[in-house]
């Protein structure tokens, strides 16, 4: 009787064993698993910040052409405000303030967009976008 219950310990032991040897070869697997899994998620979003970054970029090339341009128009109605007499003079000079103070705005929307981190930038390009318009509305 006593053999028995020794051997039945024992036996019981080597099981346990075992079981637990198979599950620390399975957590083994699972936790490479998802040590892959962290790895290409951080790839993902690393990539990810990448493209927000070149597309912010693109857009803020965009932006200052746009606003070389209205520069051009800037100095053209300085230009014209100068040559005019009267009251189209009084109107070109209001004109010529009111494009000065939007020109401004538009410039510095452009740098906070160039500033703006890969997650808030489209909401910037929102802002910078209606500046720019705002803008060109002034020279029309």
């Amino acid at each position: 009787m006593r053999y028995t219950a020794v051997l039945s310990l024992a036996f019981a032991a080597l099981l346990l064993a075992a079981g637990c040897e198979s599950n620390t070869s399975s957590n083994s697997a699972a936790n490479s698993k998802m040590s892959t899994a962290k790895e290409k998620i951080g790839e993902a979003v690393d990539a990810t910040s990448e493209a927000a970054k070149a597309k912010r970029d693109e857009y803020a090339r965009e932006m200052n052409k746009r606003l070389d341009e209205l520069n051009v128009k800037y100095e053209e109605l300085k230009a014209r405000a100068e040559r005019a007499e009267g009251q189209a003079k009084k109107e070109l000079e209001k004109k010529l303030e009111d494009s000065k103070v939007k020109r401004a705005a538009a410039a510095k929307k452009l740098s906070e967009l160039k500033e703006a981190g890969a997650d808030r930038w489209e909401k910037v390009k929102e802002g910078a976008a209606s500046a720019f318009d705002d803008l060109k509305k002034a020279f029309e």
